[in-house]
């Protein structure tokens, strides 16, 4: 059994240092404030190591030094933290007819498929998976792209808007001139459109995933690679600069 007066004066010293409070540290980490709360306040006499882990991480320690049976690095910078950390988060991969309705009309019990990011989004985020070539050669068909609905759009964003009257949303670049609204493909064999219906943007793309397979099989194995897992090649974050 650790020492919960350690791991609560070790884990409040780190927090001081940072300036962080035990929601913004839940937000970070992904672990629950009333876990981080117990901890903290010495509560807990036997926290998870999966509750401890994430914590250790953004503090750069190890779970040792962090529950004290080990000192902190002798080299350590006071306040030094990861503010890049974030752990994972499961996201439901929608089809694009679900994507029009979701959250209030497509609940959980009809997504048969998640997904999992890193990225700092809220539970209303959202996956989609590239079904066409309108945005090659950077969204590849294929593509998993990670869906925001609590962003405010901007001019160039690359969003997913649903134009009244159709079934499915579609994944374009979307340019603002006044109030008019335009969707951009990123091919150029497409063409860019002036949307002139009622529209909703359903969210801003904050990451793509697109994988490939370095598997080259014989032929005749191709089943086998099934049970291979993709290497991921490519990860592609949203809002870079393109070429209009």
């Amino acid at each position: 059994m650790l020492s919960n007066s350690k791991l609560s004066t070790i884990l409040k010293a780190l927090m001081n240092e940072v300036k962080i409070t035990v929601t913004e540290l839940a937000r970070q980490t992904g672990i629950g404030q009333p876990v981080i709360h117990r901890m903290a306040s010495g509560e807990t006499d036997n926290p998870k190591v999966g509750s401890l882990s994430p914590i250790a991480k953004f503090f750069n320690v190890n779970i040792s030094q962090l529950i004290g049976d080990e000192p902190l690095p002798s080299d350590r910078i006071s306040g030094s933290h990861n503010p890049y950390y974030r752990s994972w988060s499961k996201l439901p991969l929608l089809s694009w007819e679900q994507a029009t309705g979701w959250p209030d009309r497509v609940t959980h019990h009809e997504v048969f498929s998640y997904v999992s990011t890193e990225s700092n989004v809220t539970e209303q985020a959202f996956a989609v998976k590239v079904e066409d070539n309108t945005m090659d050669p950077r969204y590849p068909e294929g593509t998993l792209l990670i869906i925001e609905p609590s962003l405010q759009v901007h001019d160039k964003d690359f969003a997913l808007v649903h134009v009244e009257g159709q079934k499915k949303a579609q994944f374009k670049q979307v340019l603002f001139d006044g109030e008019d609204l335009y969707l951009k493909p990123i091919n150029k064999d497409f063409e860019i459109k002036k949307v002139d219906r009622e529209y909703s943007v359903l969210g801003v793309m904050v990451q793509s995933l697109t994988e490939y397979y370095q598997d080259r099989l014989p032929p005749g194995e191709e089943e086998a690679l099934d049970s291979k897992p993709p290497v991921k090649k490519r990860k592609d974050k949203a809002f870079a600069d393109i070429e209009d």
